[in-house]
């Protein structure tokens, strides 16, 4: 499918729970923590245009009307098995309308942006 680097943390509570990324031309996505059962932690992924992305970081938006403006299909998936220093994997759910249960919840929004250290 393609893979995404992360470039800034936008939530942070014991790991990283939601992030910023970009793909090698440039493409920003979000990603959301959605399980970290497993021996990977699981993220919830999508594509977002700068204006979008703008509008997020301003309070405008929520995170989960980020996910439902793109809509199913266009949900992706990454697993985090280490860290965030290796570009991340992402692949199409087998089941997209799935995915759903997964989004966050109304009313999500930033309160305030940290930048990932690459070391």
């Amino acid at each position: 499918m393609g893979s995404i680097s992360r470039i800034r943390a936008l939530v942070y509570y014991d790991g990283v729970r939601v992030f910023e990324g970009r793909d090698s031309v440039g493409g920003r996505y979000v990603g959301v923590l959605v399980d970290e059962s497993g021996v990977a932690d699981r993220y919830l992924v999508v594509g977002v245009a700068p204006e979008r992305l703008r509008r997020f970081y301003a309070g405008a938006v929520d995170l989960r009307t980020l996910f439902l403006e793109a809509g199913p299909g266009e949900w992706l998936l990454a697993d985090v098995a280490d860290s965030f220093r290796a570009p991340l994997t992402l692949f199409r759910p087998e089941d997209p309308g799935a995915c759903g249960a997964l989004l966050p919840e109304e009313g999500f929004v930033l309160r305030r942006v940290t930048k990932i250290s690459a070391a």
